[in-house]
């Protein structure tokens, strides 16, 4: 009984742990058609205790496995911490009801100073939820 209270404890606490433990969070917000565009706000929330200047990249959208689109490329700009920002990321043709994962690639990332971090280092450093997750290189 003891034992299994301890595992117990313990699995929770890595899992509080990998939660909060992102500087950066991206979520899905609203989903939309413009024309012949899917259009998908996300957000990015700032966790962490620096500032994010520039977080560039795209999205693949996804249904089951298969790639169903690839998003326009747009950036969160000027992120302090403990705020979020919100930006439309647009994809052509992409059957927007019915995508089930949305994959965060990033471009280009600029934290606190005034050249560009490793595309992987930045990656790591952003959670998904829900639907979105992040990728290191797709």
């Amino acid at each position: 009984m003891k034992r299994r209270h301890i595992l117990a404890t313990a699995a929770y606490l890595c899992a509080a742990s990998a939660a909060h433990g992102a500087e950066f969070e991206l979520s899905l917000g609203e989903i939309g058609l413009r024309e012949y565009y899917c259009t998908a706000q996300m957000t990015l929330a700032n966790r962490g205790e620096r500032p994010a200047l520039e977080v560039s990249g795209h999205f693949l959208l996804y249904v089951g496995d298969t790639q169903v689109g690839r998003s326009k490329g747009t950036w969160f700009m000027n992120l302090a911490p403990g705020e979020s920002v919100t930006a439309v990321f647009e994809t052509p043709n992409a059957p927007c009801t019915e995508v089930e994962r949305y994959a965060f690639v990033v471009g280009a990332c600029r934290l606190d100073g005034p050249g560009f971090a490793p595309v992987a280092d930045c990656a790591a450093r952003i959670t998904g939820v829900g639907p979105v997750e992040v990728v290191p290189d797709p």
